[in-house]
């Protein structure tokens, strides 16, 4: 089974991503902030993460950033926001979507089954 971290300050959105993600069979866990992201990231070990871009504790770009150039991590990520444009030179990297908010659950779950290539 794949593991999913999704992170964004909007609790809502992590409720919806929680139960799409679960109901297609992924295991779950979720973050609210950078911070809180690396730590889980560091203790779930995630497949995949699907990261808001602007959140408290330096959002998603940050997050990003640590675990691509601290960790030298390359796991799969997909950026959702709702300003696609803000991280637009993120999609150039390997393994890296940008998706504009709201994403809709066919969109969100072809790009996951694509990236953890889980046809």
């Amino acid at each position: 089974m794949f593991k999913i971290l999704a992170v964004d300050d909007d609790l809502c959105i992590l409720e919806l991503y929680k139960g799409m993600l679960a109901e297609a069979g992924f295991e779950v866990q979720t973050a609210e902030d950078a911070l809180s992201a690396i730590t889980k990231y560091q203790e779930f070990k995630p497949d995949l993460l699907i990261l808001d871009v602007e959140m408290p504790a330096g959002g998603g770009e940050k997050v990003f950033d640590r675990l691509r150039n601290l960790f030298m991590v390359t796991i799969p990520i997909i950026f959702s926001t709702a300003n696609p444009t803000s991280v637009k030179r993120y999609a150039n990297f390997a393994n890296v979507i940008v998706l504009k908010k709201p994403v809709d659950k066919e969109t969100i779950l072809s790009e996951i089954k694509r990236l953890l290539k889980a046809e």
